[in-house]
């Protein structure tokens, strides 16, 4: 059995909104399953990012502002045991050297063990974003 072209443009004439709906619903399921949502960057206006773009971009601005307060926090404590040191010598007491080379180590082990956190918090962001570009490339 052979279809025609006259039996075809008889059926889209008389079954014509159901066609139409028909394609339709066709475009947009390819469509939906084909193109990934995007939207754009809040650190750059001008690109467009999809959703695990976008969370290794927030990932990595938090990571970012972590690093700032732990130097905040740094200077603060710094700046607390200066004003401890001063307010005890203007009452009148010696500056005891051993203290203050001990509190001054202190410092030096807090400064380094934060500077080994932020170079750790770094590599970390820089693998994972290593990571999650394979897998959007994969993906």
């Amino acid at each position: 059995m052979t279809i025609t072209l006259t039996q075809v443009k008889t059926f889209i004439k008389h079954y014509q909104w159901t066609v139409v709906f028909f394609i339709a619903a066709i475009g947009l399921g390819l469509w939906v399953i084909g193109c990934e949502s995007t939207t754009t960057n809040p650190f750059n206006p001008i690109e467009k990012v999809t959703r695990v773009e976008l969370n290794t971009e927030v990932d990595h601005y938090l990571a970012k502002v972590d690093l700032a307060y732990e130097d905040l926090n740094k200077q603060d404590l710094i700046k607390q045991k200066i004003s401890e040191i001063a307010l005890n010598f203007m009452q009148g007491g010696a500056i005891d050297p051993v203290g203050t080379g001990i509190m001054m180590l202190g410092l030096l082990g807090v400064g380094a063990t934060i500077d080994n956190r932020r170079k750790d918090t770094v590599i970390k962001t820089l693998k994972n974003n290593v990571v999650n570009s394979k897998e959007v490339e994969n993906g």
